[in-house]
């Protein structure tokens, strides 16, 4: 003979109200867990696309100057002509035991002088794409900067840059779930100080808005800003947390 367990009515809710209170705690916990995962390969990502080993903004910048210091943009007497824009073609390419990358790009540049024809400022655009890989990543990107130089003259110890940076494309993460995303990191430059005889990045500020989607159709934006402290690495505040880079 089959057992039938029956509820009263009140006995009825109360187990309905259990149910309901397990699937939402549940469901509160999935939900904290995708968003970790999610802050982790977006730091990831934030700390590849600054990282001179991955061909980041860090190493952007110091091509940059050291082409700036190449043409005597340093000096009172530029190889430049004032006023006229070029453009070129690079590539740039790096591998060792645990970092490489591959990148083709064009840039575009311009300087404006004063009455005396001393530089006054710089201005540099630089499109590329490739690919790096890290032991934390792997991505298929795209970079653009948009910057403007200034404090070209020799009495300055660095240069300020001011402008953007937005790198877009896919990555592959090596940790954890070994998730693939795709994101648009958005940086917006205030005055970032690079030192004119080591290329490295001295001290400067810089806004970051991090947009990515999942293989999985899950959207995603954080807001996040990064402070450079002059050590060779940076402070990233992303979704109220805070991570120290290396660049």
């Amino acid at each position: 003979m089959k057992k039938q367990i029956l509820f009263t009515s009140n006995a009825r809710l109360v187990a309905i109200a259990l149910i309901g209170a397990l699937s939402l705690t549940s469901c509160r916990k999935d939900d904290d867990n995708t968003t970790t995962v999610e802050e982790s390969e977006a730091v990831d990502a934030v700390s590849s696309s600054l990282s001179a080993d991955a061909n980041g903004m860090a190493k952007s910048m110091e091509t940059a100057t050291i082409y700036a210091e190449g043409k005597n943009l340093y000096t009172s007497n530029p190889s430049l002509n004032c006023g006229q824009l070029y453009s070129d073609s690079y590539a740039e390419n790096y591998s060792s035991a645990s970092y490489s990358y591959n990148y083709n790009g064009v840039f575009s540049y311009q300087l404006s002088c004063g009455t005396n024809g001393a530089p006054q400022s710089f201005a540099y655009k630089a499109n590329r794409t490739g690919s790096y890989d890290t032991p934390r990543m792997s991505s298929d990107d795209n970079a653009v900067a948009e910057w403007k130089l200034t404090t070209l003259d020799a009495s300055s110890a660095t240069t300020l840059f001011n402008g953007s940076y937005v790198r877009t494309g896919t990555q592959v993460s090596k940790v954890r779930n070994q998730n693939t995303f795709s994101s648009t990191l958005t940086y917006a430059l205030t005055d970032i100080a690079v030192n004119k005889s080591t290329h490295k990045i001295a001290s400067g500020k810089a806004s970051l808005v991090f947009s990515g989607t999942s293989s999985t159709g899950n959207q995603y934006t954080y807001n996040g800003a990064v402070t450079f402290n002059g050590n060779n690495t940076a402070t990233l505040v992303i979704n109220g947390n805070t991570y120290t880079i290396n660049l």
